[in-house]
């Protein structure tokens, strides 16, 4: 690799810290490429027009004949409302005086940039690098909301760094494997909302009294942590028009090591109240979290029907089971904060056509289908997650022969659903609006 790209290479590693509100399902990032977002990323794994392939399918490597530079970014403008119900019993006393009950475009925008390149070694081998993502979340109320603790604000970003390698086998099939290098920070936020009172006034058998407005924090919690992993992938050619590919990133385990603190008063007991974390007078202390980000496996086809006329489609699983809980340990291992979580496997379905207008102009346009994993007893307004629909257009024109620029929008139609959380209840929804532009060059 030249020391042009190494250096273009490290200001993209750079460049993919700032991610954001996740658009696929829960907390997961689709967005490693303009050209995909154009066709709803269907096909992904099998189209190879890109560098960008690379991201999603190390074995399509070998569709390249000479070095290969794809770079862009995707900027995500969410749209994400959340209206309180308050329940008789809040609206009818003194409890939400002052204190907001809806929140509004809670869900942050973001830029998500990502890099990728190829180098063909000969006929046979080929080797490549991406600086992309995969998750990311960032949501954030008033900190006055009268469900602080369970509202705040929430922050993940995540960057991967990922060298890959593939082998062309035969005519028909080619393998490729990669390694993850995973970069994770995150940020959970809670304030103390309308159980300030319930403290204050020693309710609900709180044994003990302090004072803590509604903005006091109840949690606040910082980490980060570097895990690693893996993924392979395989490619299958019936002929030049017919190509599926088959394709496994596995999951990622980080322990993210930090920062905790609590408003709440550090007596012995803090630790039993129902709903409530462990208090620390306000003062920090080291507090790890575990979390796994979840594996991925994608089945994807590509067939050139007529010369000007591509059809794509792909099914994604990611194993969302293995989101159990948020759990706060000590470096006792005694828990600080715990949040069940119990997400289920998902899938997410697309199809797209590509047609070549000209030597020039490339048009695209896919549908997809995400399905979220969290089932609706647990439901969270942090993680505001519903199914939503993928409507999507995009184009690609090529300056010259080795030079190519991409664009594409997205439309995310999410539904509304009715979320009830420790006692609070909400109605939650939202939709998404993406555009990408992504710089393509063959050497």
């Amino acid at each position: 690799m030249s020391k042009q790209i190494l250096k273009l290479s490290l200001v993209a590693a750079a460049m993919a810290m700032a991610t954001g509100q996740a658009h696929s399902a829960a907390f997961q990032l689709a967005e490693q490429n303009a050209t995909g977002l154009g066709r709803a990323y269907a096909g992904e794994g099998a189209i190879g027009d890109n560098a960008s392939v690379l991201g999603r399918n190390p074995a399509a490597m070998t569709l390249f004949d000479r070095p290969a530079l794809s770079a862009g970014a995707i900027y995500i403008n969410p749209d994400v409302d959340v209206e309180g119900k308050p329940t008789p019993a809040q609206a009818g006393g003194a409890a939400l005086a002052g204190t907001p009950t809806s929140s509004h475009d809670i869900a942050d925008d973001a830029v998500v940039p990502f890099f990728y390149y190829v180098q063909p070694v000969n006929e046979q081998w080929a080797v490549g690098f991406g600086a992309f993502t995969n998750y990311g979340l960032s949501t954030s109320y008033q900190d006055n909301h009268y469900a602080g603790p369970v509202a705040g604000s929430t922050s993940l970003k995540t960057l991967n760094l990922n060298p890959n390698i593939a082998f062309k086998a035969n005519q028909h099939l080619s393998l490729g494997a990669g390694f993850n290098a995973v970069y994770a920070d995150a940020e959970l936020i809670r304030h103390a909302g309308l159980a300030s009172l319930q403290v204050n006034g020693q309710t609900a058998g709180t044994p003990f009294a302090t004072s803590l407005a509604p903005t006091s924090e109840f949690v606040r919690l910082k980490g980060d942590d570097w895990g690693y992993g893996w993924n392979i992938g395989l490619l299958l050619e019936a002929d030049e028009h017919n190509r599926w590919a088959l394709t496994y990133r596995s999951k990622v385990d980080l322990t993210l090591e930090g920062e905790y603190s609590s408003a709440l008063p550090q007596l012995p007991g803090n630790q039993a109240l129902a709903g409530l974390p462990v208090g620390t007078s306000g003062v920090s202390k080291p507090g790890s979290l575990d979390l796994s980000l979840p594996a991925i496996a994608e089945v994807s086809g590509f067939h050139q029907v007529q010369p000007d006329w591509a059809l794509h489609y792909g099914i994604m699983w990611t194993e969302w089971s293995t989101f159990e809980e948020l759990r706060a340990l000590d470096n006792q291992g005694g828990t600080l904060f715990n949040k069940p979580e119990g997400f289920e496997n998902s899938w997410r379905m697309s199809m797209g056509a590509t047609h070549q207008l000209n030597d020039q102009l490339t048009l695209r346009g896919g549908l997809a289908y995400d399905k979220s994993p969290v089932p609706e007893n647990a439901r969270s307004i942090s993680i505001p997650d519903v199914d939503r629909v993928w409507y999507t257009v995009g184009a690609t024109y090529a300056l010259n022969e080795s030079l190519s620029m991409d664009a594409s929008f997205a439309f995310l139609d999410g539904k509304t659903v009715n979320v009830q959380e420790s006692g609070f209840e909400f109605e939650s929804g939202g939709d998404a609006y993406l555009f990408g532009m992504q710089m393509n060059y063959a050497f």
